[in-house]
Formats: structure tokens, C-alpha cells, sequence
């Protein structure tokens, strides 16, 4: 639709600029034609000589806005394409000027060649005059797109982060299929049509749209809310900061931090790290080659018992006839996948006997489906000669094991499993 819009917009342009070239070029005492040459000789070839300070200006003036009428053209099919009035004007603005500048160089290099002071072959003034008006208009739409920008979103994490959306249409509509407004893709939890921002006079609002995973402003769940500058919105696992500008100037600031998803407990009886519960000695789940805690020499008494916090019962052990203290519980340990690192952090996963699968999709055996760079196959984990063997199932992000990316790996006790950005050490 652009291309064919495009089209039809530089005949437009070619047609009314040569008309307007072709008016200033008599004002300026030539025939809009040129003498009376063969055809195959270029235009700028026409003038028998450099002409003279007021014949020079008119014919700038007509070259630079018979070109800035084919500019213009070409910038307001953008905004024909995607129904957009903000994009029409912004790109006939920008379509303009950048058509101006392109004429205004390729008659200053006919005059200079005409007046001795270079000799550019004519295909050369054509290129050069082309090649700035192509890369003018382009520059000068940006340009007034990110002056004449009112409201944007900024994506925060994840793909294209910092990218910059800019919010031009009464109602804009966010999801993740590709025919909305603004689509966002890579994230699960967004529904195909998942929220629309609204233009209500000067401010805008954003309205869920009966999504599954919910809308949410500052970490708060939202139905429908008035939007105001550097609001932080999610929708899905997707975080955008808002931008605008009509509220920046009322002196609102919105909450500097935002939720970064699931948590991993800050008291000082557990590990800020693994999520587990430490014993006596300051040890958990995550500690490596750790000693184990040495015999008492006595019972506890009532009161050392009371001020220790809760344990894992295999850490709370009492003494009782013919069992060590530090004797771990009977029976053998299943192995299992702990996570120490992304949104699962200090949940555990116990290994199936035989074949444990791991994906996004929430049939695996272990599904981790609020981590988005997990794929839905993403690997597996199969007992072999009493062994366990990971697999990895063509991930489009890999998997890795203590930091290096792997097919296949037999794993051994405290190896740290990455998938996406999920970090799980293995237990036996």
C-alpha cells in the first residue's frame, strides 16, 4: 500500500513541481522549455550561460519548491497508508523541506557548472540532487516526528528495549497479533487484542480488554486508568514506561520503582540467593562444600531452641539413642532441580524416573511458562545407566551448563542448569 501510494504521490509531485519549476523559469527570462535543443539533452544543459543574480534566485526558487512539492507527496503517502492524520502531516512537513533542500543543491550545482566554477557531468548533478533529497526527506520526517511527538511508550525488557512507540491515534490498541495497532510479540501472556490507550482531550487512559493475564500501572491492577508521565505498565510479562508530555508539565512523578516479578525472600534466616532456609552454621541449599555442622557437646537448652527460626526438618533434629545429630535423614535423596537464579528462584523441581521434559508449555514435566526466553520444547533430562543425561531439544536460546552451552551433558551433583533465564542446580 505504501509503495503503491508513493508512486502516485511522485507523479503528483513531478507533475504540479514542473509546472511551478516551468512558471519561475519564464519569470526569470527563459523558455520554460529551453532553447531549442535535441531532446536527449538534459535540462541544466538548456541555459547557454550562467544566469544572472535575480534569473539565479527565481530558478532556486522554483527548483527548490517544485521539488518540495514532490517531497511532500512522497511524506504524505506514509500517512495515507496507515490511515494515520499525524503521520499525513508530519510527513508532508518533513517531505517538504527534505524536497527543498534536494532542488535547492541540484540548481546550485547547474549554475555552478554553468558559471565555470565545476564541471559535473549531468547524470552526476542528477545523482547528487536525488541521493540528498531521498536521505532529506527521510531525516526531516523523523526529525518532526520526535518534535511534534506528544505521547510514546518505551519498551523496558527484553526484545527491542528502548524502542520508542509513539501514540498518535485516538485509540491505540496493544496485543499480540499483528493486525493491532501496536503489537507486541515473544510474550505468551498477551492476548491478541490485550488493551487500548485512549485519547480523552488531552490525556489518555488505558482500558484491559478482558485479558487473561491482566493490566496493570504501577504494579496495580487496572480495569480502566488515567494515564499520567512515567507510568509504568505491563501487560503480560511486558513492561513499558509512558511518556507524556502534557502531564510531565503538571509536576507529577509516578513511583520510581516497579515489580520485577516474583521475589526471593530478604530475612536474615534465609539465603538471598537460593530462597532455602539456612541451618545453625549459616549453611543452605546453595552452599558448596560446606561442612557439615559438628556434634553439640550438649542438649540444647529450652531456651536456644526457641530463639533458632524455623528449619528444614532435616536441620531440626533432636537427639535421640543411637542416631548422630548430624546424621541426615534415612532413606535415599530423588533427584531434582532446584532454582537459584529468574523468576522461579527457591522452588524445587523432583526428577521424573526415566525422561524429565522442560518448556514454556505447561504439559512439560518441569514447565517454567513465566519464563518468555524458554522455548515450548525447550529440553530434557533422561536416566541413563544410573546416571541423569541433559538434553538439549533445539532451543532457540540454548542450554547451558555452569555457563557453557550444551547438546548433550551428563550431569554431576551442584551443576547449574540455564535455560532462558533460569537457573537450576541439579541435586542428587
Amino acid at each position: 500500500m505504501g509503495a503503491l501510494i508513493g508512486a502516485a504521490g511522485g507523479i503528483l509531485g513531478m507533475t504540479f513541481g514542473n509546472a511551478f519549476y516551468n512558471g519561475m523559469r519564464s519569470l526569470a527570462g527563459g523558455s520554460p522549455y529551453g532553447p531549442q535543443l535535441p531532446a536527449d539533452v538534459p535540462a541544466e544543459a538548456r541555459l547557454p550561460s550562467a544566469p544572472g543574480p535575480l534569473s539565479f534566485l527565481l530558478l532556486l526558487i522554483g527548483r527548490g519548491f517544485g521539488w518540495a512539492l514532490i517531497g511532500a507527496f512522497i511524506g504524505l503517502s506514509q500517512g495515507v497508508a496507515t490511515s494515520s492524520t499525524k503521520k499525513m502531516t508530519n510527513g508532508v512537513v518533513g517531505g517538504f523541506i527534505g524536497g527543498g533542500l534536494g532542488g535547492s543543491v541540484f540548481e546550485i550545482l547547474v549554475w555552478m557548472n554553468k558559471g565555470g566554477v565545476a564541471n559535473f557531468p549531468p547524470g552526476m548533478i542528477r545523482f547528487i540532487g536525488f541521493a540528498i533529497t531521498g536521505a532529506a526527506i527521510g531525516l526531516f520526517i523523523g526529525f518532526i516526528e520526535e518534535v511534534a511527538k506528544k505521547a510514546w511508550l518505551v519498551r523496558l525488557v527484553g526484545t527491542n528495549e528502548g524502542k520508542q512507540y509513539v501514540i498518535d491515534r485516538p485509540v491505540t490498541v496493544l496485543g499480540r497479533s499483528e493486525l493491532v495497532d501496536l503489537p507486541v510479540f515473544g510474550d505468551p501472556d498477551v492476548a491478541e487484542r490485550h488493551a487500548t490507550i485512549t485519547r480523552q482531550g488531552a490525556r489518555l487512559s488505558i482500558e484491559d480488554l478482558g485479558s487473561y493475564s491482566g493490566t496493570r500501572v504501577n504494579d496495580k491492577p487496572v480495569s480502566k486508568e488515567m494515564l499520567r508521565d512515567r507510568d509504568m505498565i505491563m501487560i503480560g510479562k511486558t513492561r513499558f514506561l509512558f511518556r507524556d508530555k502534557a502531564t510531565a508539565r503538571s509536576g507529577y512523578v509516578a513511583p520510581s520503582g516497579y515489580d520485577t516479578g516474583p521475589k526471593i525472600p530478604t530475612s536474615q534466616h534465609v539465603c538471598p540467593f537460593c530462597g532455602s532456609v539456612k541451618d545453625a552454621n549459616g549453611n543452605c541449599q546453595c552452599t558448596i562444600g560446606a561442612q557439615p555442622p559438628s556434634a553439640p557437646t550438649a542438649q540444647p537448652t529450652a531456651q536456644m531452641t526457641a530463639q533458632m527460626p524455623a528449619q528444614d526438618a532435616t536441620v531440626q533434629q533432636t537427639a535421640q539413642p543411637g542416631v548422630s545429630p548430624q546424621s541426615p535423614a534415612p532413606g535415599p535423596r530423588s533427584a531434582r532441580l532446584v532454582a537459584i537464579g529468574g523468576p522461579y528462584s527457591g522452588q524445587s523441581f523432583p526428577l521424573k524416573p526415566g525422561e524429565t521434559k522442560i518448556g514454556r508449555e505447561s504439559t512439560k514435566d518441569i514447565a517454567l511458562s513465566m519464563d518468555n526466553t524458554v522455548s515450548r520444547n525447550h529440553a530434557r533430562i533422561e536416566q541413563e545407566a544410573g546416571g541423569y543425561v541433559l538434553y538439549d531439544d533445539g532451543s532457540t536460546n540454548g542450554t547451558f551448563v555452569n555457563k557453557a552451552r550444551v547438546s548433550r551433558h551428563e550431569l554431576v551433583n551442584a551443576d547449574v542448569v540455564q535455560v532462558g533465564s533460569s537457573k537450576l542446580r541439579f541435586e542428587l
